[in-house]
């Protein structure tokens, strides 16, 4: 999707222009639960970058995501916060569920 926030309807929608397959919001939504999506909402306050928490992502969690992506026959693709507003109106979108001591 071209934009930043998954969420159920715009999933259902993907879905729907992919696979042709209609799916209630929902159901859309049990879907995500089951795949670890929860519904989160965007931190109002920015932090600063933590080099030490960077490279513990870089070195343990990504290499993670890389392998799944390569056996699923998925593309990574990157992406920064500058093309998002700063007084963005703020709304629910589906993320993987934060692990455990993660905040947000």
């Amino acid at each position: 999707m071209p934009y930043a926030l998954w969420s159920r309807t715009a999933v259902a929608q993907l879905i729907e222009q992919r696979f042709g397959i209609c799916l209630a919001v929902r159901t859309t939504g049990l879907y995500l639960q089951r795949w670890g999506f929860t519904p989160q909402k965007p931190m109002k306050k920015a932090y600063e970058q933590s080099p030490a928490a960077v490279t513990k992502w870089l070195e343990e969690e990504y290499p993670v995501i890389a392998a799944c992506a390569k056996v699923e026959g998925a593309e990574i693709h990157w992406g920064d916060e500058t093309g998002l507003r700063s007084d963005d109106v703020r709304g629910r979108s589906c993320a993987p569920r934060p692990h455990a001591g993660d905040s947000g």
